[in-house]
């Protein structure tokens, strides 16, 4: 293998791979530079480096070049190439708490004797001064990606400002509309001045034909926020609190996640 580059023709030395232990994967080559004359080691790992920056830019941030005579007319450059790995891609599936005034039935309703126990129609924790419900856990998938960038504009910066707090308007990555919420997203540079940027996002899924106690037919997106309108209701000698009407509020803007530029 060779490389003319820069005025410096490039023949390998040495070719081999080696690992270290954790998370550390090396690849490292060695070349003999010349270049017709009296060679320059600095010059020679210019020359590569501006080779990998025009055929290889993905490898930058891994790069480290290091040259050395080896006489007058030949230099030794090493080229080494660090890999973290690193999944970009974290997740949890813990879930996450909401609290619902109904459920979603009414598994059996037990008196006392001689009691005729009201049916609330699924409401929870009625009592003469409303309905208390209860707080459980729901599907929510978290999730974080991590890119790193060459540069990153201004202007990229204050897009990311703005999808925060927003769900995705259009289908996005495996996401339908209104499922995915953007968190936000932080970043810094690197050893080798690369951005190093990670993105954080929540999930949960669009629900249709939903039933709350006899209202049916329901419709929510992922982030849409459901809640119910209790009336009362004789029965009796008895006023129940029983639902009446369900609401379903859009409480995040949507935006084009495609700006972010990750799928």
């Amino acid at each position: 293998m060779s490389i003319s580059t820069g005025g410096y023709d490039f023949e390998v030395a040495a070719l081999s791979e080696k690992a270290s232990r954790g998370k550390l994967h090396s690849d490292f080559t060695s070349y003999v530079a010349t270049n017709g004359g009296a060679v320059d080691p600095a010059a020679a790992a210019s020359a590569l480096y501006q080779y990998y920056k025009a055929n290889h830019k993905e490898l930058i941030p891994y790069l480290q070049i290091d040259s050395e005579y080896i006489n007058q007319k030949h230099a030794l450059v090493s080229v080494t190439i660090n890999k973290t790995k690193l999944d970009p891609v974290s997740f949890s599936t813990t879930g996450a708490t909401t609290h619902l005034n109904q459920s979603l039935q009414t598994r059996g309703i037990y008196s006392a004797p001689g009691i005729a126990a009201p049916v609330y129609h699924g409401a929870i924790g009625v009592s003469d001064s409303g309905v208390a419900g209860v707080d459980i856990t729901v599907p929510a998938f978290e999730f974080s990606v991590r890119k790193k960038f060459e540069f990153v504009s201004t202007a990229y910066l204050l897009a990311m400002v703005s999808m925060t707090g927003r769900v995705n308007s259009g289908a996005w990555s495996i996401f339908s509309p209104g499922e995915a919420l953007f968190l936000g997203g932080e970043g810094g540079e690197d050893e080798q001045n690369w951005v190093d940027v990670t993105y954080h996002f929540a999930a949960r899924p669009n629900e249709f034909a939903m039933t709350v106690g006899n209202i049916t037919g329901i419709t929510k997106q992922g982030w849409d926020y459901l809640w119910v309108k209790h009336g009362e209701k004789v029965v009796g000698d008895r006023v129940l609190q029983v639902p009446e009407a369900a609401y379903v509020e859009q409480v995040y803007h949507g935006g084009n996640f495609n700006v972010l530029g990750i799928s």
